[in-house]
């Protein structure tokens, strides 16, 4: 039995996991944090999301929402009415006429717009106090899911079967005191072979899976910081066989300690080799791969794993996606960048694009 980590037999499967060799030119040492957009107002944008190599859409505070379908170049915001006090946590991409958008905090709504953001409609609404939306992952089109923090014991379940129109109340997992879901970045949930998991802090922090569609939970305790509010699993990646739960303390993001764990599916155990090279990470509320890196993101900046961790950049980000082509990132007044990794001519190249599309 693992010390990082109980894993149930029931979600063991047996995979095959290869990293894709890294193979940057000289003249770049590592990735490159590349700038598309920084907004003058303070908007805080948390929600990112990616698909089809080119379409991005951000969510923010005060209502705020950003979507490109030219991989960053160009954005198209806006402040959708009736949740211009909402924060834009968790949004979805479907293609380039579709998304989805759920807010952060009381009251509750989740938005849909099917004409490239040019209008949205307020498909469900929760004024309760007490709920908080935490996340949202689709499995395919049509079927989605949205969790909160608990609510009589349970953590909020809402389900789509419909691409997002309209949204249901399921049965969440049942939640122990003191125990919630961090929507900094909207990852606290996830989605790979089969297996919906959400990952949890406060006075414990726990993952709860379920391998059918959120009828049946099972849940295990992880050894990440926690027994604060301010502690615990901020985010889940699925990076071939393995699964990366990162998190921490965001109000002491130097910390290191306890920050993530690895568990590889085809073993049921931890990975070590890995997690002592990621011993130097801080706080993170973020992750994404490209296939050539591991990247994560906090406060303290972006970080990129391969066979050591890079320092990438050191600016706050929150969010980090991969859209099956590019990696982006979002963050703290209104920044939005892509990471590059390719050659020196490339690198110029995109540059000059980033700069003529901002003269337009």
């Amino acid at each position: 039995m693992n010390r990082k980590l109980i894993i149930v037999p029931a979600i063991i499967t047996v995979v095959f996991f290869l990293l894709n060799a890294c193979n940057v030119q000289e003249e770049i040492s590592g990735p490159i944090l590349v700038e598309l957009h920084q907004s003058n107002e303070q908007i805080s944008f948390r929600g990112l999301h990616a698909t089809h190599d080119t379409v991005v859409i951000v969510g923010g505070s005060s209502g705020n929402i950003g979507i490109s379908t030219d991989a960053g170049l160009h954005w198209s915001f806006t402040k959708v009415i009736g949740a211009e006090e909402s924060q834009f946590r968790s949004v979805w991409a479907h293609d380039s006429e579709h998304f989805t958008a759920v807010t952060a905090g009381a009251p509750s709504y989740i938005y849909s717009s099917r004409d490239a953001g040019e209008n949205w409609s307020r498909v469900y609404s929760d004024t309760a106090e007490s709920t908080f939306l935490d996340g949202i992952v689709f499995l395919s089109d049509r079927v989605g899911y949205v969790f909160g923090d608990p609510v009589d014991g349970r953590f909020m379940w809402l389900e789509t079967i419909n691409g997002g129109d309209t949204w249901t109340p399921g049965i969440g997992p049942e939640s122990i005191d003191g125990e919630a879901a961090f929507a900094a970045s909207g990852s606290a949930i996830t989605y790979g072979y089969g297996i919906i998991s959400i990952v949890t802090g406060g006075s414990v922090s726990r993952m709860h899976t379920s391998s059918d569609s959120g009828k049946t939970w099972l849940t295990d305790f992880i050894e990440l910081q926690q027994g604060l509010p301010s502690q615990g699993a901020f985010a889940q990646l699925w990076e071939g066989t393995k699964l990366y739960i990162v998190g921490g303390d965001y109000l002491m993001d130097s910390d290191t300690s306890n920050t993530a764990i690895i568990i590889d599916l085809a073993t049921g155990e931890q990975d070590d080799v890995t997690l002592g090279i990621l011993s130097g990470l801080p706080y993170t509320s973020d992750a994404a791969s490209d296939g050539q890196y591991i990247y994560f993101t906090g406060t303290k900046g972006i970080r990129a794993l391969d066979t050591a961790l890079h320092i990438v950049d050191t600016t706050a980000m929150h969010a980090l996606t991969y859209s099956g082509k590019y990696v982006f990132s979002s963050g703290p007044e209104g920044r939005i960048s892509r990471i590059y990794t390719g050659d020196e001519a490339g690198l110029n190249t995109l540059l000059e694009k980033v700069k003529n599309a901002r003269k337009e």
